[in-house]
């Protein structure tokens, strides 16, 4: 009679301690295994039928159903027609997945926040977080470990690199728009490379967003390039987003000579519109005479863009589905895991018949 194979034989195949293929097989602590051996243990538990033991299947984790968004600034966010797009999708997938996707303001201040986080994710009161990286600190995610091991960070485009490396737990959601910005360089008539007009807001991002723009015409063998920069100025906390295009007309109405200057535009988010009806009013002609590029939301909840604009274009559709798909697949199993959402280029199309 052949002889039944148990843990023990497992981790002898698998050079491990007995707890070691305890924990690979725990999804609350399988974390603390290298994914590599994690994998390896319950391959062997896979080959030979072994299965986790009662213990094992009873891990202690009552679902509430219930996902936690937290938000520093959520007025600005819901303001945004792309963001409050994204949520409306990421709410409508966890729904009809039978869960609540619940939004939760925080103070604006960074010690304030840092409190407030902290207080929510003791409660309990969520099965995964999202959170922005901006709102932790080293000194309180070992703490905030042994409330949930179901935490997602989200990074901005800027943020390539995880803030807290040592912290294996942690599961990420980055966004990443390099690429899409090279071929709408690429894309750019020769001529047309050397000399670019950023328009966009004062604000630390169109900083970075430039000096994208500048090592791409560095990168490219661009001679004599140069970046110029027009920009409005706009409070991020207090104007709302149906004030952007407005605000972005008064500039352009006070700076035409400087227009005339370029034929290249490098735009950050909605200015580009009103920019393409100013060169159009002035008999400027898309593709022949001008290009512009812009950074964008599209999806089946937002308007069609003017098809003349080079985007820099984030399907919030998809957008979606790949952070409800994390969520979920967290809450099965807390593995940590990083998802990176990339922007993809969508070249203008002109009719110059």
């Amino acid at each position: 009679m052949q002889k039944k194979i148990t843990s023990r034989d497992i981790a002898k195949l698998a050079g491990v301690n007995q707890s070691t293929v305890s924990r690979a097989l725990n999804p609350d602590t399988s974390w603390l295994i290298s994914p590599r051996k994690r994998e390896e243990i319950r391959g062997l538990c896979r080959k030979y039928g072994v299965m986790p033991s009662r213990a094992v299947k009873k891990y202690a984790f009552e679902r509430t159903h219930r996902i936690a968004w937290m938000f520093g600034a959520m007025e600005r966010d819901l303001n945004d027609m792309g963001r409050s797009a994204f949520f409306r999708q990421v709410c409508d997938i966890l729904q009809s997945c039978g869960y609540i996707l619940e939004l939760i303001r925080l103070d604006y201040s960074p010690e304030n926040q840092i409190r407030d986080v902290r207080r929510i994710l003791k409660s309990g009161l969520a099965d995964v977080y999202i959170v922005g990286a901006g709102m932790l600190h080293g000194q309180s995610l070992e703490l905030l470990h042994k409330n949930t091991s179901r935490l997602i960070l989200t990074l901005n485009e800027e943020m390539r690199r995880k803030p807290f490396p040592d912290h294996h737990w942690l599961s990420y959601f980055r966004y990443d728009n390099l690429a899409a910005h090279g071929e709408a360089f690429a894309d750019l008539p020769p001529e047309r490379r050397n000399k670019i007009l950023y328009f966009g807001r004062q604000s630390p991002s169109s900083t970075i967003q430039m000096e994208k723009i500048r090592t791409l015409m560095r990168a490219n063998g661009a001679r004599r390039a140069e970046l110029d920069s027009l920009l409005y100025r706009r409070d991020p906390q207090q104007c709302p987003m149906d004030l952007v295009c407005r605000l972005a007309a008064d500039c352009l109405a006070g700076n035409l000579s400087r227009l005339e200057e370029h034929t290249t535009f490098w735009c950050g988010g909605l200015c580009a519109f009103p920019l393409y009806d100013l060169l159009r009013r002035q008999g400027r002609i898309p593709g022949r005479d001008f290009s512009i590029i812009t950074n964008c939301a599209c999806g089946k909840l937002l308007p069609q863009i003017e098809p003349e604009i080079h985007l820099i274009c984030r399907n919030i559709d998809l957008e979606a589905e790949k952070l409800c798909e994390q969520v979920l697949r967290l809450i099965d199993d807390p593995q940590p895991s990083t998802v990176v959402f990339k922007s993809a280029f969508r070249p203008a199309r002109y009719d110059l018949a």
